[in-house]
């Protein structure tokens, strides 16, 4: 009997089918053997060497491979002649039994003769491995070897057919793939081309010195392109298997074998020999010895049309899916077990078969135990190379597959080789969640499912990830995140879920991480279920603005508001979040939600009044706002806010019913300047002792303040005397009286505020007497009464002023104008404003109020402009008078005339 305790790396184990089988009948004479085996579904036919086909068929209510006896059929009626190889041909519903160089005909299933007639002086029959029918009904072509001929002949239902000869003499095997057909005769193996009748020699079947030796010739089929043929010297010496291609060449590395093989036959990747009484496997690939199974006898063995197929409950246990978390009852749990029992079927061609053994199986050991194995003795490189070789040609072989790398990825991590971890991570179909498992299990959301042999090599790391490690997952988690919204996602709501907050975790450990990555996550579309856990994560790393862009990409305003609150008020600190007064500024000016932007609006106009009014009063902002309300609530605001706010609602927006909130209110900040700072006082004072100084002509007061105001310590200060000026010469309407009183008893420090004030009341003496000797402003005094009585060179805000200012009233302020000048203490400065006056703007006096005016001590030469300029108008008006009189007579005459 043979060994079945070989090591579950062995290639094969046997599975008995039938073991007790009815090979003598009542005519049998001596002792009968079992000469070849078929396969067909669920059905065995066997042929003896007493020229039977005994046919059986499984047993479908038994778990455990049964088979029962169905019938028995002679071949040969007459004699006894043993069956050479039985050829199964569903798609026409026929069988091809050969016995004594005899092709007979039988149907399928049940092995009833047909009367087809016979094919005589046959070797051997081959299909055409490349082209094997599949449809019912479908015709077969097969090829026969005969003792002369190759023959080629078409089989329907009921009917026998010749397509072709080929002269071949003496053809004792062959096996056809496509226009191809190795062949061998008695010495020597050829390779034909069926189509174009050409043959490629190849070599002896034996290499004996004297000749005399002759070998059964073994042909078989290894791929669509390969051939394995057997050579040698005698059944005892070593003998050789050579793969050859259809080019006639050598195109794998020969087998050696220790004897003469009585039988060969391939199930790739492995050839299977009867040497003696062994059963040697050897690699295809690496044309190792990988197992031997001893036989009490010499064995048989064959390939079956039909595979057989049986569950291998130690592959089933490793690949089933099971939950990462043990104690978790799920009815998946049995699925998961049906359908692993279902992938862990496996199923082989490879038939062995004796008198003693009856027909056994040759299960092929599942790749995955193989792999498993090599884990066990940590052949790393040798897993590899095999799954390199491998293909995914089934489920089954998915499956093995992802497991093998799966389990390469857990032995690269423990390893510390984290890039080739990665890879197998991606190469595998892993769970992400189970790799977050190494690093944090808390992150694992829902209850991942794995391999059982997977989740049996899975380490929890007993130290905290280096940082190679972070910067890996990172990149691997990274990947995953583009995959949001792939169909082919399982459980993509708890994967994404824990991907979110593992990735947010890894990029907040990793010193590396720029805030560009950070940005990049917060400002996509976090899941709604990672979305709480991102903001802890967030808060508790100090990343603040991150979390506030986070919140953004939710449109979650007023918690965008409230983080941004908590970081310019400095209860959370973080740098990256710069100019936030001016962001929350134009954030709120975005901003729909009118009760947020009150809110946040008037916090801000509380920390920076220039930025919270603006968020009111900006033609930009999204949100109605209620004119009364908004008045109301800046003005319990107060302070800067309330003045930006008047401001611009009446230098601005022209809403001029607020002009004398606005001047009362620049009226006691000017006072209260003028009465609490000192410096300003000072300021002040010295200026006005500066201009004074200056020697006429030069520019008004207010523009030498203006130059003035970047080198003064109270630039402040200034700048509001500016505006408190500014809007006090426009034609916004105010009580003057009150501004007047207000500030007449800081007239000394106020001088330009009171001519201003004097020119509103049309007590225009007294401002022109300011301005000529307590200021001594006398550009701004000419402006004066050019303008009647307004002040314009103060121009820190735009102001709207509106002249409408007759002749006769610039006459009457020039003639005071006059006056003043004339009572100028320094002789230059009054000698240097009179001439300016009347030479600038003498033609508005009367030329003998003038002279009357002039002291008699001054020459003609100082005043000749002006008296020049007064003849010429006076002749010239003379003249225009004695046209007009003209011009009147005759329009008197003509009248006359008419009448």
């Amino acid at each position: 009997m043979a060994s079945t305790d070989d090591p579950p790396v062995a290639p094969y184990i046997l599975q008995p089918l039938l073991s007790d089988v009815l090979l003598v009948s009542e005519e049998s004479e001596g002792p009968v053997e079992i000469t070849c085996v078929e396969a067909w579904h669920s059905s065995l036919y066997l042929g003896t060497s007493s020229g039977e086909i005994l046919h059986y068929f499984q047993d479908p209510t038994s778990n455990l491979p049964s088979y029962m006896f169905a019938s028995r059929q002679v071949v040969h009626p007459s004699r006894p002649y043993p069956i050479t190889r039985i050829l199964l041909l569903p798609t026409v519903s026929q069988a091809l039994v050969l016995s004594r160089n005899s092709i007979a005909f039988f149907s399928l299933p049940e092995f009833s003769p047909l009367a087809l007639g016979r094919i005589r002086e046959v070797n051997s029959m081959s299909l055409d491995l490349d082209r094997i029918p599949v449809d019912a009904g479908e015709e077969v072509r097969v090829t026969v070897f005969t003792k002369k001929l190759i023959r080629i002949v078409r089989i329907r239902e009921k009917e026998l057919r010749l397509i072709k000869d080929i002269d071949y003499p003496s053809a004792l095997v062959g096996v056809q793939r496509s226009s191809m057909a190795l062949v061998a005769n008695e010495k020597t193996y050829d390779l034909i081309d069926l189509n174009s009748v050409q043959k490629i020699p190849l070599f002896a079947i034996s290499s004996s010195p004297d000749g005399d030796v002759l070998l059964q010739p073994h042909v078989a089929s290894v791929s669509s392109g390969e051939f394995l043929v057997c050579s040698g010297t005698s059944e005892d010496e070593p003998a050789v298997g050579s793969v050859i291609n259809l080019d006639g060449e050598m195109s794998r590395g020969s087998i050696v074998w220790n004897g003469y093989p009585s039988v060969i036959a391939v199930e790739y990747p492995y050839c299977a020999a009867v040497i003696g009484n062994e059963l040697q496997f050897h690699s295809l690939q690496t044309q190792q010895l990988l197992q031997t199974i001893p036989f009490t006898s010499p064995p048989n063995l064959s390939n079956v049309s039909t595979t057989y197929s049986m569950p291998f409950p130690r592959l089933a246990e490793k690949f089933v899916l099971v939950p990462y978390v043990d104690d978790v009852d799920s009815p998946r749990r049995e699925d998961e077990r049906q359908i692993a029992s279902r992938l862990a079927t496996v199923s082989s061609s490879l038939f062995v078969f004796s008198s003693e053994l009856g027909v056994q199986c040759l299960v092929p050991t599942p790749v995955l135990l193989h792999l498993d194995a090599l884990f066990e003795k940590g052949k790393i490189d040798d897993i590899l190379e095999a799954i390199d070789r491998n293909e995914e040609t089934s489920e089954r072989a998915f499956h093995e597959l992802m497991y093998i790398r799966q389990k390469l990825s857990l032995y690269y991590f423990e390893q510390g080789n984290f890039v080739e971890a990665e890879k197998y991570w991606n190469e595998s179909n892993f769970d992400p969640r189970i790799v977050i498992a190494l690093f944090n299990p808390d992150d694992v959301k829902g209850v991942p499912w794995l391999y059982a042999g997977v989740k049996q090599a899975l380490k929890m790391p007993e130290t905290e990830p280096s940082l190679e490690a972070l910067l890996v997952v990172k990149h691997y988690l990274a990947g995953w995140l583009e995959k949001k919204g792939f169909e082919s996602v399982i459980e993509a709501k708890e994967v994404f879920h824990s991907v979110e907050v593992a990735y947010l975790r890894v990029l907040l450990k990793t010193p590396m991480t720029t805030k560009e990555e950070i940005y990049n996550f917060t400002d996509s579309t976090v899941d709604e279920e990672s979305f709480p856990e991102s903001v802890k994560l967030l808060e508790e790393a100090h990343k603040y603005f991150a979390l506030s862009r986070l919140y953004q990409s939710r449109k979650m305003v007023a918690q965008v508001c409230d983080t941004w609150r908590r970081m310019i008020s400095g209860q959370w600190e973080d740098n990256e979040f710069t100019d936030g007064e001016h962001k929350m500024m134009e954030y709120l000016l975005r901003c729909k939600d009118e009760k947020i932007v009150w809110e946040y609006g008037l916090w801000l106009m509380r920390r920076s009044a220039e930025l919270g009014v603006q968020v009111f009063v900006d033609d930009r902002r999204k949100t109605k706002i209620d004119a009364a309300k908004l008045k109301d609530e800046v003005r319990k605001v107060g302070g800067e806010a309330w003045r930006l706010y008047l401001e611009n609602v009446v230098l601005i927006q022209q809403h001029l019913e607020f002009a004398n909130e606005l001047v009362l209110l620049y009226t006691n900040d000017v006072i209260e300047v003028v009465e609490s700072n000192e410096d300003a006082r000072q300021e002040i004072i010295k200026s006005y002792q500066e201009y004074r100084a200056l020697a006429p002509p030069k520019v008004a007061y207010t523009l030498f303040l203006e130059d003035h105001k970047a080198q003064s310590k109270t630039q402040d200060a200034i700048s509001m005397r500016l505006k408190f000026l500014n809007v006090l010469q426009s034609n916004v309407d105010y009580d003057v009286q009150e501004v007047l009183r207000r500030i007449k008893p800081h007239e000394d420090f106020l001088i330009t505020e009171m001519v201003i004030l004097y020119g509103k009341l049309s007590l225009h003496h007294s401002a022109l007497h300011i301005l000529c000797h307590s200021l001594a402003d006398y550009d701004t005094a000419f402006a004066y009464c050019l303008y009647g009585g307004h002040v314009i060179h103060a121009d820190d805000l735009p102001t709207v002023v509106t002249t409408s200012v007759s002749r006769e009233q610039q006459s009457e302020l020039f003639k005071l104008l006059l006056i003043e000048f004339l009572k100028l203490k320094a002789t230059e400065d009054r000698i240097k404003c009179t001439k300016r006056l009347l030479e600038g703007w003498g033609n508005l006096l009367d030329l003998q109020f003038v002279l009357q005016m002039i002291p008699d001590s001054w020459s003609v030469e100082l005043i000749s402009g002006f008296l020049i300029s007064s003849v010429r108008e006076l002749l010239k008006t003379k003249k225009e008078s004695s046209l007009m009189r003209g011009l009147s007579r005759e329009e008197n005459f003509r009248v006359s005339i008419v009448r």
